[in-house]
């Protein structure tokens, strides 16, 4: 209210003058006069400068100088006003608000503030009375008539809010939609008399129409007469079969008789027309599905929905229905994945039903699948990062590890500011993972540091990452630092004990390598041939050698069948080797 642009304030400035002028009129040789307008005018002016820099305190202090020089002007009471009602200041703003009206009695818009006044502060018998005054000064009385009708009907005075209308209709001449409101009046006054006059002088006016006599079929609902309510439909069917308000209304009825057989009939008649609009068959069909799975008569609703995808309209529409519905139900994929592929034949760029088919193939392990359906949303989703996600991995799952790589890069290169930051770090996981796997340690590291500075976090990468700085023997203090992250955050995690211990053994500190490498076989957590390779790896630097035997003998009986681990066993001693990827 308070940040009206200048023109308003221009307006009402030249409201004040053109009142400071019809007073100098009568005045002209009044000094006090001339200079009390002039500094009416300066302190207006400082209050538009003032509002327009935000300062609204020092606004309404201007005005209300403004006001106490001139305390006759309306103008500079209704600006008062509504900075009293901005700031809550209700009594302060009725009190200017009376004064307003009182001064110009016939001035609608003031009338009209005052109302509003009311209506905000919730005294609808107050601004009623103002509406009621103004009929008495007012010449155009139509709109007050409707305002009254509006302000009765809310304060619950339904008698004096049909007798507004008659007389606003009986000024502005016959008008059907004001006659629903009048009948609506009636139908809360439980006056079924009035009503049922109301809807037949509707009938009568608009000979035909059938949709006044479905009115008067309802209007019976409402008032319990159920059978000359089915007279009604019955009249309306009888000329128009399909006629689909007809129809609603009639499985309405049955269905607050409790006539389920005629309910189901009478809605799946409706459901098939095609004069249902697309949104109210959907509702309506929301509504049979729920009355169904209240009775738990899903194999029916299941074999209804299906039917209805084969309906020559609004085929989309039905198939998205079905689709959710199936999924509500948990229904298998066998069930669900022909209705996604119809529905992408209706809409190829369907993102939902491709991306759940995508979903789908990945969850049965179908890559060949999976690659298909990402490549068929790439074509009109090229920036959904999750997408190259999906194929590069089932790529390399396939054995087609330089293909994933392609992959992963062309997705990286679609990554802008809105990206998820948790794909990008992953995608840079797996192409760092990919390329160690083929031999290419350098673009490995490039591609872990740039996971780590859209993911610092990432356990995983860290472990990794730690893990081959080891293997190749670079930057071990950081890779230390990188490994310690990972078993703070998963102390048990047997993964990182073990490259934590191994990168201490890397720089040679066997004694706190041997701690975690007794912490390692503690854990109940899975241990492979790695894990014991490593602990006898570190028991024999710290000279215990039976120990490095026994850990030794493990990681071949886990499955490592190397030459130089059958060396450390049979000759009881270490031998540097390249280490091998967990």
């Amino acid at each position: 209210m308070l940040m009206r642009d200048i023109l308003s304030y221009i307006v009402l400035f030249a409201v004040l003058l053109g009142s400071g002028a019809v007073k100098a009129q009568g005045v002209v040789t009044d000094t006090d006069s001339v200079a009390r307008a002039r500094a009416v005018e300066y302190y207006f002016m400082e209050s538009v400068s003032l509002m327009q820099s935000d300062r609204v305190a020092q606004a309404m202090e201007m005005l209300e100088h403004c006001h106490a020089l001139d305390p006759e002007s309306s103008a500079i009471m209704y600006e008062l006003a509504s900075f009293y009602m901005y700031l809550n200041r209700d009594s302060a703003a009725h009190e200017l608000l009376n004064r307003m009206v009182k001064a110009e009695p016939t001035n609608k818009y003031y009338n009209q503030v005052l109302v509003n006044y009311y209506y905000k502060t919730g005294d609808m018998d107050s601004a009623i009375k103002v509406y009621e005054a103004m009929l008495g000064k007012a010449n155009s009385k139509s709109d007050i008539y409707h305002s009254l009708y509006l302000l009765y009907t809310e304060n619950g005075e339904y008698e004096n809010a049909i007798k507004a209308l008659n007389e606003y209709c009986r000024i502005e001449g016959y008008n059907q939609d004001l006659e629903i409101h009048k009948l609506r009046l009636h139908v809360m006054m439980q006056d079924t008399v009035s009503a049922l006059d109301v809807v037949e002088g509707l009938i009568e006016k608009n000979p035909g129409d059938t949709r006044y006599v479905t009115l008067l079929g309802d209007t019976y609902v409402l008032f319990g007469n159920y059978d000359n309510a089915k007279d009604a439909f019955a009249k309306v069917l009888a000329e128009e079969p399909d006629d689909v308000f007809a129809l609603s209304s009639l499985g309405n009825l049955y269905q607050i008789q409790n006539d389920d057989s005629m309910y189901c009939y009478t809605i799946e008649k409706l459901l098939r027309s095609e004069k249902l609009d697309t949104k109210r068959r959907i509702e309506t069909l929301l509504g049979y599905t729920r009355h169904k799975e209240v009775s738990s008569d899903t194999t029916y609703i299941a074999g209804f929905l299906r039917e209805m995808t084969e309906l020559p309209f609004d085929k989309l529409e039905l198939a998205e229905f079905y689709v959710q519905y199936l999924t509500y139900r948990k229904a298998p994929q066998d069930d669900v994945v022909p209705v996604l592929e119809k529905i992408l034949q209706l809409d190829p760029e369907h993102r939902p039903s491709m991306l759940q088919l995508l979903v789908f193939a990945a969850e049965r392990n179908d890559y060949d699948a999976v690659i298909k359906h990402a490549d068929n949303a790439l074509m009109y989703i090229p920036d959904m990062l999750e997408l190259y996600y999906y194929k590069g991995i089932s790529l390399y799952l396939t054995g087609k590890k330089e293909e994933s790589l392609g992959i992963y890069r062309k997705g990286l290169e679609r990554r802008s500011d809105e990206s998820s930051y948790e794909m990008v770090s992953t995608m840079f996981t797996l192409l760092g993972d990919t390329y160690h796997e083929l031999g290419r340690i350098d673009e490995c590291m490039e591609a872990y540091d740039s996971a780590l500075v859209y993911n610092p976090t990432s356990i995983n990468v860290l472990n990794n990452y730690a893990y081959y700085l080891a293997l190749e023997n670079k930057d071990l203090p950081r890779a230390l630092e990188m490994s310690r992250k990972t078993i703070e955050e998963e102390p048990e995690n047997p993964t990182y004990i073990d490259t934590y211990a191994w990168v201490l053994f890397m720089l040679g500190r066997y004694e706190e390598a041997r701690a975690y490498a007794d912490k390692l076989m503690a854990t109940e957590g899975e241990k492979g041939s790695v894990e014991y390779l490593h602990c006898g790896d570190i028991y024999a630097k710290c000279g215990l050698l039976d120990k490095a035997v026994e850990y030794w003998m493990k990681a071949r009986e886990n499955g490592d069948d190397s030459s130089i681990l059958k060396k450390k066993i049979k000759n009881r001693r270490y031998y540097n080797e390249k280490k091998r990827r967990k």
